[in-house]
């Protein structure tokens, strides 16, 4: 009877921690920066329009992408909420980076370098860059041709990442994308979600709201990298299991940010796991058995 009662316990046992992991699966949330480590704001960085005050703010990078955009001006403000078309753009919302500029952010939690994430995109940086409406309807009919505003430069940024806020490691820049450029941000999406990275600005050419997030395919965009482009002075992989600090540079001209997020596991994974657990406590009940 002992040997019953023990395996209907582990099969009890492995059956809620499935339960368990199912339930936090549905409930996993990306990780936003949690404190700003440095920031030298560099030469020519983005300026207020009509103040000519710096977006020089460095918390703005901490917490969430913005959903909404709230502009007090008393003529042509209101709550706007963001999307590709429509991107943050106060000060309150952006740390600007100009030439020779840097950001080092440390994450609430630790970006991962697994493979499994969806498309092996691991932490996703947001900014503010806009698709361009080309058919001249700004009341909510926009299309575009895929043409960005207010995206960097090609070449002109390079990310860095480390574990211990010591030793930092460049992110290939032959991998790396120039951040604060494709994807804009949808804020109706999830953020933690990567954009496939495999379409470039040409694909959403003739795309209204619609058709750009039937690509984002429930993505709140932004720049997606990954852990495993880390390499050493001598080019060589880093091989970091994890990073929990980030460093942004910028080479010429000016960049946004807005906020930085880890990838939420794909749902899939834990669910697998959790079944694995279920069998796995059904199996030793039975041999108790």
């Amino acid at each position: 009877m002992k040997a019953n009662r023990n395996g209907w316990r582990l099969g009890c046992a492995a059956a809620l921690c499935a339960g368990a992991l199912a339930m936090g699966c549905a409930a996993a949330r990306a990780a936003f920066a949690e404190a700003v480590v440095s920031y030298h704001p560099g030469e020519g960085y983005a300026v207020e329009f009509g103040t000519g005050a710096g977006y020089t703010n460095a918390t703005a990078a901490l917490g969430a992408p913005s959903r909404v955009t709230v502009d007090p001006d008393p003529n042509w403000g209101g709550v706007f909420d963001v999307t590709p078309f429509a991107p943050p753009y106060r000060k309150e919302q952006l740390i600007s980076l100009g030439e020779g500029g840097e950001l080092t952010l440390r994450l609430g939690a630790p970006v991962r370098d697994d493979p499994a994430h969806p498309f092996g995109i691991d932490f996703i940086v947001y900014g503010s860059a806009g698709f361009v409406i080309t058919n001249g309807d700004f009341s909510g009919g926009g299309v575009t041709d895929g043409s960005l505003f207010g995206n960097a430069s090609p070449g002109s940024t390079k990310v860095e990442v480390s574990e211990d806020g010591v030793r930092f490691y460049e992110l290939n820049p032959s991998m790396a994308p120039v951040f604060d450029s494709c994807f804009p941000t949808d804020g109706a999406g999830a953020f933690g979600v990567p954009t496939d990275p495999s379409f470039g600005p040409g694909d959403f050419a003739g795309r209204d709201l619609e058709g750009i997030r039937d690509l984002y395919a429930g993505s709140a965009g932004g720049t997606g990298f990954d852990l495993a482009w880390a390499m050493d002075e001598t080019g060589a992989p880093a091989a970091l299991a994890e990073a929990r600090y980030v460093r942004f540079l910028v080479l010429a001209g000016h960049a946004e940010i807005d906020a930085v997020a880890t990838v939420v596991p794909e749902p899939g994974s834990l669910a697998l796991l959790a079944a694995g657990l279920t069998a796995l406590g059904i199996a030793g009940a039975r041999r108790r058995r």
